[in-house]
């Protein structure tokens, strides 16, 4: 068949699916069966094609209520695939449509869409009112059977919002008060019944009640069998891959973990991958193969990066909104005179603010060098040896790998155990491992012949930080030497700094920089360029 043929036959099966949808789309129940296959078979197979079909049931919609549900179609598709800022334009597009025609039962479902949106984007507060809004318009709604399918629908979006505040005792019991008003709703839709069961799974497996998490899971699992594959399964089988991986059944894990990472590939949802590749990491830190450890980790950056860059556009562009509409308000309401007061107070504010700025930024300076003094008389990091006599040959009297990973048992770890790590991150930090831009607490493990838990212990205890802080510090005083010893790098972007030392952006970059000289890294330059003789003293 050739390629003209292939494309003729794409687009001749497009248009009998609108055809059809045009026929079907004023008909609730035919189109709530476009809507359902759109949404969980075809966009996990062919996602422009679902976001065509979308579009198009509303363009072909001839009520109100049709426009909204085939613009929230559209909203999840993509909310799926990353596109927050899109997802809440659309979704704020039917809420219009909705508030106009006093539709509640379209207020409630897009006010609990637009709840999960801004919880996923950690803007909590906003995520509340949203939570509130649906509660209020579920009020109007009369039909019972509706009010109980979304009061269960909202007691999952409350168990969410607790499962990041980590209150999993009320996640769960949310979840529970969810599973009575969808039984009073009499709901048998297997998606739905095994979404509550897979968040059921989520939480005990947070609470490393493995057992329970899996009950719930292989119930979850069940239903979805009813179903072609869509992204919850996958959500599921990463689910159980995460419980054997704990359990240390490395063939268990393997198996729900590759068709978990098969189903990933497949679909769009940029929040699934994310969950797969970690557990894929998690996996391959078992079983010891570095090679795929640092191929999930490039992949899990590479959607993490994606989905930084939509939400953070989403949040900038909401700013940039609010403050706009602040200036109005102010143009309306202020008068010229307190204008011209407060850009005097202004300017007499900065002129202080200045002088005063610079002497701090100075003194800043000045402790920073007198630190990095003192620090150049050290030939390390300060690495705190355990207060314990034994000898050399005592590093081979156990094995990390025999030694329980559970955190509460890290206190039985040798002193033996302990200086072998000590050693092995003394011979890490005197190389320039740590400027990779792929280490990771699993790398790191790895390289010192340990466990995750055994490490993270050894570097809170003895670094007396976490292993980000820990990392962050090695790359900056790195830094901070080349900075002082060669001034070649004065001329280098910031952006190439942070390349140089492995951070995956200049902002994360520069928040570390700050964080441990409290000046930013242009700051800190400035300084160095004008006192050139100070590491001569």
């Amino acid at each position: 068949m050739s390629l003209y043929q292939k494309n003729w036959r794409k687009i001749f099966i497009f248009l009998i699916t609108i055809i059809f949808a045009k026929i079907s789309a004023q008909n609730p129940e035919e189109y709530n069966k476009i809507y359902t296959k759109t949404y969980i078979d075809i966009s996990q197979k062919d996602f422009p094609k679902a976001l065509k079909i979308a579009d198009s049931l509303f363009s072909i919609s001839e009520t109100p209520r049709f426009k909204v549900k085939s613009l929230m179609l559209s909203a999840s598709l993509l909310q799926q695939s990353g596109d927050i800022k899109k997802a809440i334009g659309y979704a704020v597009r039917a809420q219009q449509i909705s508030n106009d025609n006093d539709d509640f039962i379209w207020k409630a479902k897009i006010s609990g869409f637009l709840a999960s949106q801004y919880r996923q984007l950690k803007l909590f507060e906003q995520s509340k009112k949203y939570i509130d809004e649906t509660t209020e318009a579920t009020k109007k709604i009369s039909d019972q059977k509706i009010v109980d399918q979304t009061m269960g629908f909202i007691m999952q979006e409350k168990a969410y919002y607790e499962l990041e505040m980590k209150d999993y005792k009320k996640s769960i019991s949310y979840v529970l008060e969810a599973q009575k008003y969808f039984d009073l709703n009499g709901q048998t839709n297997p998606f739905v019944i095994a979404n509550n069961n897979q968040l059921l799974g989520l939480i005990y497996y947070r609470v490393k009640e493995y057992d329970k998490a899996l009950d719930f899971y292989d119930v979850a699992l069940k239903n979805l069998e009813q179903m072609q594959d869509n992204f919850m399964k996958a959500l599921v089988l990463n689910g159980i891959a995460k419980i054997f991986i704990a359990k240390k059944d490395v063939k268990q894990a393997k198996k729900r973990l590759d068709e978990a990472k098969r189903l990933a590939e497949e679909s769009p949802y940029l929040s699934l991958k994310n969950e797969v590749y970690e557990t894929s990491q998690e996996y391959y830190s078992l079983t010891r193969d570095i090679d795929k450890l640092q191929e999930s980790k490039i992949k899990q950056d590479s959607i993490v990066e994606k989905i930084s860059t939509n939400s953070s556009s989403f949040i900038s562009d909401s700013v940039s909104k609010l403050i706009k509409k602040n200036d109005d308000i102010k143009k309306e309401t202020e008068k010229k005179s307190i204008l011209i007061w407060i850009a005097l107070l202004f300017i007499i504010s900065g002129i202080t603010y200045f002088f005063l700025y610079r002497k701090k930024q100075k003194n800043k300076f000045d402790k920073v060098i007198q630190a990095m003094e003192k620090q150049k008389k050290a030939q390390d990091l300060n690495i705190e040896i355990p207060p314990k006599n034994f000898h050399d040959e005592d590093l081979n009297e156990s094995s990390p790998d025999n030694q329980s990973e559970d955190p509460e048992q890290n206190m039985m770890m040798t002193p033996a155990t302990e200086k072998k790590i000590l050693l092995k991150l003394e011979k890490f930090e005197q190389s320039k491992l740590f400027t990779r831009s792929t280490v990771s607490l699993p790398y790191l493990a790895s390289y010192c012949n340990t466990n995750t838990k055994y490490l993270s212990y050894v570097v809170n205890t003895y670094k007396k930080k976490d292993f980000k802080n820990y990392i962050n510090e090695l790359r900056i005083k790195y830094i901070i030497d080349k900075l002082k010893n060669d001034p070649q790098y004065h001329k280098y972007k910031i952006s190439t700094l942070a390349e140089e030392v492995g951070f995956s952006s200049q902002s994360k970059f520069a928040a570390a920089f700050r964080k441990i000289t409290e000046l930013s890294p242009s700051q800190f330059i400035e300084h160095l360029k004008k006192n050139p003789d100070f590491f001569a003293k």
